[in-house]
This record gives structure tokens, C-alpha cells and sequence, in this order.
């Protein structure tokens, strides 16, 4: 960050020995450790922080293909700053890694060091060395006059730091990173901090420190804005509807292209495969995709036939070109996630998955590897990772016994997913009775299974008819919901503008109008953003209510005439019940949903 300005240049000018050849110190960081040293990070606390929120604002950043960014903090230098240098160096001085820390608790001093280094990557990313040509004005004219004067018509560098603000208030918050706290109304904005504390001057090269803030809450604004996208793109995509919620969720990308929406693009391209795939090819393995939910984006504060395989094992497993290239798409987002989040499970259990489906094993078993880094116990890795092992079997190569060894020594319960997959390739040899008695183990919660995957239970149990397996007895009576939905719901006229006004009083309506996909409406929110209702095509088409639900989750199955499904996402749980369903978090009910049919 170009927070040095004047007083960083009249310092030069003032006897640091970097003075004399300021032309040499703009092309390496040599220079600049030569006259200072560097601080490496197990010589300080503050500095292993410094290097380990620069990687994980890195992995969020966009990059020169020329340069890789790297890190250096200088030890001697006494006045506050941070630099990026051709080189693909960020220089940071040891007095702007002490400032970040004070007066600050752990997240706000991390989130400090994420904008500045943030605010660097982007001068990085695109190539812009403004402060080159003062480096080179410095040592032709080394006069602090003549400097200031040089600034004051910088209008370019002006406009650079701006945008340099932007991406890296954006990289900070895809990062992870609190960013509001840099611009909380109820404190000094960092921008003004900084100033006060470096008792630095202003050009009309670098902004008023409150324009500064200005400008991050105006893309503050924004997000919270595009936010409902992300939101309706999620709670589509749960449905099956994710033709329609691509377009929500590519709205949100263009202002946050976070990896939690990324995750969510790959997931609806993969939705979209499964759709252009034989049933067959769909249900022989149970695998899992994982939707994400929650956002980075910072804040204020029927059934048919039973299916059979058509193969022993899914290699080249989806095999119509539609498919395919839904496939590739998919695994290109979630590719772009992983990257951009390194440690990110949801991505990478989501990216092996569909590298099963292309037939890819060996990738699968690579990402599975890199998972497994992440979480070592966690029960859907290790499954997908004894499929994978399986599916690397060819001519005079059987890992069946290895990858069934691995299924069979879970330990404690087995998930359903597990159970279900231990079957299927027990079924593959003449170990028959072992798998019927996982499938007969799946029948007690045969209700809770999605609806394929309760078939194929059903069809190979033997405790009882498969038509009381399934559960076809007639619906039991329920109790009414103890929430209003904001819109009566089916048989509701188009919504003419007169409708709308009385049906959402004092509500934010935000426009959407995809041409090329023929979709419009709007998004309406409630003035406490407690409720929300999506409207295409002049017809309510989904609707959300965040508080009031007075319900607990063990009251769930009483509201619904038949079993609930329960589905896992990352964090989260839903409990869908025909056109409802509820988002759970920590065993409590946050969300209710309806969906028009």
C-alpha cells in the first residue's frame, strides 16, 4: 500500500542510504534487505502471522502469469509502508506490520494485514508501478518540493490507488478476512488510523483517507445487494433447479468470484450432467456433492423401474457428450475454488466426485490426497477415496479386494452413503449374503434415503415387501405451519405492480433480466431482511422466512405428511418435506423455504 507518500519520500531524501540508487531498488528486493535485513517468520510471532494471511490472500488473488508474488518484511526500516516491485516482490517494513497489531485484537490486526497486502497483489496483478517514475524522478531531482509537485499531478496514481483499495478489500474478504471492521462506523476507519498514526500528508495523488472509506462502503453496499443472487442461486440449486440458479450465482460472481460460489457453480454444472445421464449410470455408487450455504461476502453488522448397472465398475462412466462438457464445466469451477481456497473441503469432495463421473480416477485419488491433508477423519473423503481406488482397476489390475478392505473397516456406525456403496461392490463378487445384510441395515431409515436410492434399498432388502419398504401407506395427518409464508403461494395471480406494492410495503426490490435466458423479475426483501421472495416471470416462484419459524427439529416430521429428507450440506442441514423445506445450523432451525412446484 502507497501509504508512505510524502513522508516516505522526504525520509529518502533525508539520509536513508536506498537514496543514491533508487533507480536499482525498484527492479529487486535485494536491495531493500541489503540495507535493512528481513525478517523471516520463526524470528517473530507478528511475522509468521504476516506470511501465513499473505498465502491465503494470494490463493484469492488475481495474478501476472509473468510473476509469482512473494513476501519479504524488512527489519530496519522505521517508517511505515509496503511496496510491490516488479520483481513480483511485496516489501513490507516492520513498522506497518507493528501497526497492524495495534491497538488491535487478533482478527482486525489480520484483516488489517490482509488489505495491505491485498491493496499490493492488485498493483501486482495489473502491472501498475506508478511510484517508479518518482523513484526515478528522485534520483534526477532530489528535491521534496519538486516531489510533492510531481505527486499533485498524478492523477493516474490516484485512480491506481483506488482501484488497488477495491481488489484488495475484495481479495481481503474473499480471503476470509472481517473486512468491515476496516470501515466500522463505530470506530476509526483504518484509512484514518493509518494517517494519524503515521503522521503522513496528503496529495491529490493518494485519496482523502475519508474517501477511502467511502469508496469500501459503496462496494460494502453493493454486496450486501448482490448477496440476495447468491442466496436464491443456493436455495434453487437445492430444488434441482439449477438451470435457473446458474444465473443467480453467476450474478454474485461477477462482484465476489469467492470460492463458496465457485463450489456452487460446480455443484449446478454437475446437477446439470446427472440430468443428460442415464439413471443406471446416476445411482450405481452413491456419491456426495456439497453446497455451501454461507458466503465470504462481508456484512454489516416419483418413481419408476429399479435400475440396474450396466457395468461392473464406472469407468468412461458418463458417456453422452452433454454430459461431458457439463462435467468439464463443472470441474473447471471447482478447480478455480480449490485454487482460490486451498483448504477448502467442500470443493475438492465435490471436485473428486466429479472426476469420478469423467471416468478420471487417478485425478480423483490425487484430490482425495490433498483432502485427506485437510480432514484425515473425515468419513466422505475416505469413502471417495476407496471408490476412486476401485475405479483404478484394469487388465490384470484388481483393487476390489483393497478398496472393499478399506469400506470394511469403518469404525463406530456406518453412514448410509458408506453402507450403500459397501453393498454395491459386495454385489460385484460372491459375497451376496454379506452385502443383503447392508442393504437390510439401510431399511430402518429407508424413509430418510433419497427417493432413488430408497428404490434400489428397497428392491434388494428382504425384511419386508418392497411397497412397505418405500413407504406407500397413506399420508398421516400434520400439523399446521407455525410460520406465514410472506405470499399465499400456489394460486397466486401475476404479480401486476399494484399487487406488488400492496404485498411488499416499505420491501427493497432488486431487478434482474437475463435476455438471453428469457428470465425476469425481481428479488424482494423485507426491511429487516427476515424475509424474502423471489418472483419470475410475474409468478412468486420461491419464498424465504428467517424468523418466527417456533419450531424444533424434533417438531419437524409432525408438520410433514410423509418422512422427511434429510440432506447434509457443508455446515448445514435441510429437512425437505414436498414444496418446504428447513435450513438447520447447530441443531436449530433458521430457515424455512418454498418452492413453487
Amino acid at each position: 500500500m502507497r501509504f508512505k507518500a510524502i513522508a516516505w519520500l522526504a525520509a529518502i531524501l533525508s539520509g536513508l542510504s536506498l537514496a543514491a540508487n533508487a533507480a536499482s531498488i525498484a527492479a529487486s528486493a535485494d536491495s531493500y534487505v541489503a540495507a535493512y535485513g528481513a525478517i523471516a517468520p520463526e524470528q517473530d510471532p507478528r511475522a509468521a502471522v504476516a506470511y501465513r494471511v499473505f498465502d491465503k490472500v494470494k490463493a484469492a488473488a488475481d495474478k501476472s502469469a509473468r510473476r509469482m508474488p512473494k513476501l519479504v518484511i524488512l527489519a530496519g526500516a522505521t517508517d511505515a509502508w509496503a511496496i510491490a516491485l516488479p520483481s513480483g516482490h511485496i516489501v513490507l517494513s516492520r513498522k506497518a506490520l507493528e501497526l497492524c497489531f495495534k491497538d488491535a485484537d487478533q482478527a482486525t490486526a489480520e484483516t488489517r494485514l490482509a488489505f495491505i497486502l491485498g491493496h499490493e497483489l492488485a498493483h501486482l496483478a495489473h502491472d501498475d508501478y506508478w511510484h517508479h517514475e518518482v523513484e526515478s524522478f528522485l534520483a534526477n531531482a532530489p528535491d521534496t518540493q519538486k516531489i510533492a509537485h510531481f505527486l499533485d499531478q498524478s492523477f493516474e496514481a490516484r485512480q491506481a490507488e483506488l482501484a488497488a483499495d477495491d481488489k484488495g478489500y475484495l481479495y481481503a474478504a474473499i480471503a476470509g478476512y472481517p473486512v468491515a471492521r476496516l470501515i466500522d462506523d463505530r470506530r476509526t476507519d483504518f484509512f484514518t488510523f493509518w494517517m494519524q498514526q503515521t503522521q503522513a500528508k496528503i496529495t491529490s495523488s493518494h485519496p482523502f483517507p475519508e474517501d477511502r472509506a467511502a469508496l469500501l462502503r459503496e462496494r460494502l453496499k453493493m454486496l450486501q445487494e448482490k448477496l440476495a443472487f447468491f442466496n436464491m442461486g443456493v436455495r434453487l440449486a437445492y430444488f434441482g433447479r439449477c438451470a435457473d440458479g446458474v444465473y443467480f450465482l453467476q450474478e454474485f460472481k461477477q462482484v465476489f468470484p469467492e470460492p463458496a460460489v465457485l463450489n456452487n457453480l460446480g455443484v449446478c454444472s454437475l446437477q446439470l450432467a446427472l440430468q443428460k445421464m442415464t439413471q443406471a449410470q446416476i445411482d450405481f455408487y452413491w456419491l456426495p456433492f456439497v453446497l455451501e450455504v454461507k458466503t465470504r461476502a462481508p456484512k454489516t453488522r416419483g418413481e419408476g423401474a429399479i435400475p440396474e448397472p450396466e457395468r461392473p465398475y464406472l469407468k468412461a462412466f458418463a458417456t453422452s457428450p452433454q454430459a461431458q462438457d457439463h462435467l468439464k464445466e463443472a470441474a473447471e469451477y471447482l478447480e478455480r475454488a480449490v485454487a482460490a481456497a486451498p483448504d477448502y473441503l467442500a470443493a475438492r469432495l465435490n471436485l473428486a466426485t466429479v472426476q469420478l463421473y469423467q471416468g478420471r480416477s487417478h485425478q480423483a485419488r490425487a484430490t482425495l490426497a490433498e483432502a485427506l491433508k485437510i480432514a484425515p477423519d473425515d468419513w466422505q473423503v475416505q469413502m471417495l477415496d476407496a471408490l476412486a481406488l476401485y475405479e483404478q482397476s484394469e487388465a490384470g489390475i484388481d483393487l476390489w479386494p483393497a478398496a472393499v478392505k478399506k469400506l470394511e473397516t469403518f469404525a463406530g456406525e456406518m453412514p448410509p452413503p458408506w453402507r450403500y456403496n459397501l453393498a454395491r461392490l459386495l454385489e460385484l463378487r460372491p459375497r451376496l449374503q454379506e452385502a443383503q445384510d447392508h442393504w437390510n441395515r439401510l431399511v430402518p431409515i429407508a424413509s430418510q434415503l433419497p427417493p432413488p436410492v430408497r428404490q434400489i434399498v428397497c428392491a434388494r432388502q428382504s425384511l419386508k415387501p418392497a411397497q412397505a419398504c418405500l413407504g406407500s401407506e397413506p399420508p398421516s395427518s400434520t400439523l399446521a405451519l407455525p410460520w406465514r409464508w410472506p405470499v399465499a403461494g400456489e394460486g397466486t395471480p401475476p404479480l401486476t405492480p399494484t399487487l406488488r406494492a400492496k404485498l411488499f410495503p416499505g420491501w427493497e426490490s432488486i431487478p434482474f433480466d437475463w435476455f438471453q435466458a428469457k428470465l425476469y423479475g425481481f428479488i424482494h426483501r423485507s426491511p429487516d431482511r427476515q424475509a424474502e421472495v423471489m418472483e419470475m416471470d410475474q409468478f412468486v416462484q420461491l419464498q424465504v422466512v428467517k424468523k418466527d419459524l417456533a419450531v424444533s427439529l424434533e417438531q419437524l416430521p409432525k408438520l410433514c405428511s410423509r418422512p422427511l429428507i434429510r440432506h447434509r450440506l457443508l455446515s448445514e442441514e435441510v429437512f425437505a418435506c414436498d414444496r418446504w423445506a428447513v435450513l438447520a445450523r447447530d441443531g436449530r432451525a433458521i430457515e424455512a423455504w418454498w418452492i413453487a412446484p
